[in-house]
């Protein structure tokens, strides 16, 4: 990987890095869903949402439509959620694993 290219990678990341925009994907990854639909589901403000929104279209991972009245959005390809499963599996195995070096009265096992 190229310097440019790590640096657009470590901009793709930063932009998944916050717990709504991380929900976002989460939810779009079942499929498209509206503005309202996801604000709701996510339980943030209308504003917040729009905010986040803007962060992950800007690095293409959301595609918003105007639909009617409604925005609908959906992810723009689904390749990078094989990171998620990554990731997922990484949490489970390090937190089983912390699970298992700290006893019961809070000390890490020897």
């Amino acid at each position: 990987m190229t310097v440019h290219e790590r640096e657009i990678t470590a901009e793709v990341l930063k932009a998944m890095a916050h717990p709504v925009r991380l929900g976002v994907i989460e939810v779009l990854a079942t499929g498209e869903k509206t503005c309202t639909e996801l604000f709701e589901r996510l339980g943030c403000s209308q504003s917040m949402m729009s905010q986040q929104l803007k962060i992950l279209c800007q690095q293409g991972l959301v595609t918003v439509r105007k639909e009617g009245t409604q925005k609908v959005c959906m992810l723009r390809n689904t390749d990078f959620l094989k990171l998620f499963d990554c990731m997922h599996n990484h949490l489970r195995t390090f937190l089983n694993f912390k699970d298992e070096t700290v006893q019961p009265n809070g000390r890490a096992s020897s």
